[in-house]
């Protein structure tokens, strides 16, 4: 997997073998130090999202665009809001 900033890249929350909860498409943009409230010491993966929301690599399954496309075909997408999620698990 390319970890180049600025790499197209797909994210998924998870899968089961009829469905796929899709968080979105997006970036790479690097790893950086997640805010406080995902949790986390240490730098992670950034992924900004086409619409501009962020996903961090320990939220996720995450690569390149064409490969999760790949892995999706056939199944079901589940869109996944992270703002939602991320408040339901609190």
């Amino acid at each position: 997997m390319s970890r180049e900033i600025g790499h197209r890249v797909g994210a998924i929350l998870k899968a089961d073998k009829d469905n796929v909860w899709l968080i979105g498409y997006g970036t790479y943009q690097g790893d950086e130090q997640p805010p406080e409230e995902i949790g986390l010491p240490f730098p992670n993966p950034k992924i900004v999202l086409d619409d501009e929301s962020v996903v961090w690599g320990c939220e996720c399954w995450w690569g390149e665009e064409d490969r999760i496309k790949e892995s999706i075909a056939g199944r079901q997408i589940i869109n996944v809001d992270m703002t939602e999620h991320r408040k339901a698990k609190t």
